[in-house]
């Protein structure tokens, strides 16, 4: 199993960001940032990488200055590997 984690450094703009995704038709989920990441307010954007471009987008129209990245979380057999993308 594999997502994408968006990160932000304010929890404010973690939610601002996950409902205008929901507003705009791309499923998203609010979840704890991996600790992998070490970035972030604690809270991330978790979604489907398919979504991916839609997402970049989204990032660059939303414009919330606190952003902190891209994460690409792979979970297979019990190991987690997380890679800033």
């Amino acid at each position: 199993m594999e997502f994408i984690a968006v990160t932000y450094r304010s929890r404010a703009h973690t939610l601002r960001f996950h409902e205008f995704l929901k507003d705009n038709g791309i499923y998203s989920e609010i979840i704890n940032t991996p600790k992998e990441a070490g970035v972030g307010c604690g809270l991330s954007v978790k979604t489907d990488p398919k979504y991916f471009s839609a997402i970049k987008k989204a990032v660059r129209i939303t414009e919330l200055k606190s952003f902190a990245g891209f994460f690409l979380v792979k979970n297979y057999g019990g190991k987690r590997s997380v890679t800033s993308i």
